[in-house]
């Protein structure tokens, strides 16, 4: 199962040493919740409203911050990734990142234990019950119960024994405590707590990778119209490590399916909702994302023949339900249909996932996507179960979105790093295989680098492409050594240019060369397995990857560009001489007729218009520098294909 292989890679990432030649390591910045840090404190902060019961969170919101009708602070990290088998596809976070996704000040000074993450919700009507606008009072004797579902590690870091999850209800303190000098008329209790432990010991390796726990609420100063609760996890380092010597993160906990409710009982672990489990994926058999250009040569050879989709019932009585999925384009115009018509699901508590073929491995419909030529496409593909025909009590859960990209590049990654990749040994060389549909030229490669305190991963590498590994042969190195640079916006890759491009023909790797010892810390999807298609050498042999995640590493290709290295467009009409052009001047032949405002337009490989003007038989490029160019041409509104031409030295 794809889950648990990855779940017992990462059991061994977090104490793999540095003989081992391949490293993971745990993030020291969480770049998502970085590149939101001017947002908060805005918007997590407004609308603090009052809360009626029932209140209920499973975590399936956007993310990567709690869902600001629930919750007042934006200190956990909202995801689909850290949690193993959780009730419903999101997860809570705790760790010791702050809402910044950094790691916390008080962890520098502090050699053991630290508060980190909470998590409180947003005052809550305990005092009454509204039902159809009717106000009843509510007392101990209504059976007020706060449960959840907990996990220490999920696909991150174990939480050492001395650190903890903690549930803490507020108080409002006596007048004594309230006129101490300091003190505020508030304090938060402590109802519950976990020490660290790994998942292996928690869990078993084996279901249930969840516990559930429930707290009566009996102490009548609870009762009261703005109760609160919190979570709250306490980290620390191991001994003798510090934030500037520890890669990273650490102490992770999952939370999940938070729900406060009246007339409960201790016994009361079913819940009427049939919900997805998982993350829709890529219709894809081999990546995330793919040049559409490389896609329409051969579609059927690039799609999986079946989907995998996870859901559960956690209810304890079977129920009658619908699933279908359905694939809309940019203007979300529907393009493919699949009904998977109705059938039951047993409760997980006795039969587990859903496992009727028609709706957990539907089929990808023949020719589900459009092949008409583009510079890109994007569709969104949307799982729907419904349970009878009203749906079940929280129905949030009950879809799920994949948006399947084609742009100018191949991906196995999910835009999303969980670790840091890198290479132990002097000068070791890692290379990254794909296997493109047609020939094709690459002109850059887009590497996505974690952030680390002070930018200790900033050192020197050779970009490199490879024909083959056994025996080497190396189609491109940069002539200079490269750095390694961070994007400013939400999972932005930073692109590294090929000089004048280099032709790729079916199997390619791209990848790099250090000229240092030192960890680079590439970003890890832990998520996809893509271990297939890494190697590395670190001491002469090439080696394939023991990890079974994938490098956020991305090969990219013009999808301006027509035919690989042409000096005439595809269809016959312009004509570039001399190409390469080493003088100041490109010649253009056109044939067929031109308006007399015809444009020429010419980019660079980064899609930068670098110049414009009316067409003319000759232009002058020597304003630009050495490199590759796209040069298209526009004639009464209507581009002709555009043709690349090489600008070289005199």
């Amino acid at each position: 199962m794809r889950i648990k292989l990855i779940s017992i890679s990462l059991f061994l990432l977090w104490s793999v040493v540095i003989n081992a030649q391949e490293l993971l390591l745990p993030l020291e910045i969480n770049q998502v919740k970085a590149i939101y840090k001017s947002q908060i404190n805005t918007s997590l902060k407004t609308n603090n409203d009052t809360l009626k019961l029932p209140f209920i969170d499973d975590f399936t919101n956007k993310g990567p911050f709690p869902d600001q009708k629930l919750w007042v602070d934006s200190f956990v990290f909202v995801n689909t990734s850290y949690g193993l088998h959780p009730k419903t596809y999101g997860v809570a976070t705790f760790d010791a990142l702050n809402q910044y996704g950094e790691i916390y000040e008080v962890a520098i000074t502090s050699p053991y234990q630290f508060a980190a993450d909470l998590l409180t919700s947003k005052p809550i009507r305990l005092d009454s019950l509204f039902i159809d606008d009717e106000k009843y009072l509510l007392t101990p004797a209504d059976s007020v119960m706060v449960s959840f579902y907990y996990q220490p590690q999920g696909r991150g870091v174990v939480p050492l024994e001395r650190d903890s999850l903690v549930l803490q209800f507020l108080s409002k303190a006596d007048e004594d405590f309230a006129n101490k000098e300091g003190e505020t008329a508030e304090k938060w209790i402590t109802v519950w707590s976990a020490t660290g432990e790994s998942l292996e010991s928690f869990a078993g390796n084996d279901f249930p990778y969840f516990k559930r726990v429930i707290i009566v609420i009996e102490d009548e100063e609870f009762f009261r119209n703005d109760f609160q609760f919190r979570f709250k996890n306490y980290a620390s380092f191991p001994a003798g490590k510090s934030p500037n010597n520890y890669a990273g993160n650490t102490s992770i906990w999952n939370i999940d399916y938070v729900y406060l409710a009246s007339d409960r009982s201790v016994n009361d672990i079913y819940y009427h909702d049939i919900a997805f489990a998982e993350p829709a994926e890529s219709l894809l058999k081999n990546y995330t994302a793919m040049p559409w250009s490389h896609y329409i040569v051969n579609p059927q050879q690039q799609l999986k023949s079946n989907f995998n989709v996870v859901f559960t019932n956690l209810d304890q009585i079977t129920y009658n339900y619908s699933y279908r999925y359905y694939i809309t384009d940019e203007e979300d115009n529907l393009i493919r249909n699949y009904s998977g018509g109705t059938w039951n699901i047993a409760p997980f508590s006795e039969s587990g996932y859903q496992n009727y073929p028609a709706h957990t491995n539907p089929v990808v419909i023949s020719n589900p996507l459009p092949t008409a030529p583009a510079d890109e496409r994007t569709f969104n593909i949307t799982h729907v179960i419904r349970e009878g025909t009203q749906g079940d009590s929280y129905q949030r859960n009950d879809t799920i979105v994949y948006k399947q990209v084609f742009s100018n590049y191949f991906a196995y990654d999910d835009g999303v790093s969980e670790a840091g990749y890198g290479l132990a040994g002097w000068n070791p060389k890692l290379a990254y295989r794909f296997v493109a549909a047609k020939s094709d030229m690459l002109e850059s490669v887009n590497f996505y680098f974690n952030r680390t305190r002070a930018d200790v991963n900033q050192k020197p590498f050779y970009l490199t492409v490879w024909k083959s590994l056994l025996p080497e042969v190396i189609l491109y190195q940069s002539s200079s050594l490269l750095m390694p640079e961070f994007g400013e916006e939400l999972n932005q890759f930073v692109n590294y240019p090929i000089s004048n491009g280099v032709l790729v023909t079916d199997t390619f790797y791209v990848g790099l060369v250090q000229n240092t010892s030192d960890f680079l810390n590439i970003g890890y999807d832990v998520n996809n397995n893509a271990g297939n298609n890494t190697f590395f050498n670190a001491d002469g042999n090439w080696q394939q990857s023991m990890f079974s995640g994938a490098l956020m590493i991305r090969p990219v290709f013009n999808h301006l560009l027509s035919a690989p290295n042409a000096t005439t467009n595809e269809a016959g009409k312009i004509h570039l001489f001399p190409n390469p052009v080493s003088d100041n001047y490109l010649n253009i032949s056109i044939i067929g007729n031109l308006a007399t405002d015809a444009v020429i337009q010419v980019f660079d490989i980064k899609g930068i218009m670098v110049l414009q003007e009316l067409y003319n038989e000759k232009i002058d490029i020597s304003s630009l520098p050495s490199g590759t160019y796209i040069l298209r041409l526009i004639n009464s509104g209507r581009e002709i294909s555009p043709v690349r031409f090489i600008k070289i030295p005199r």
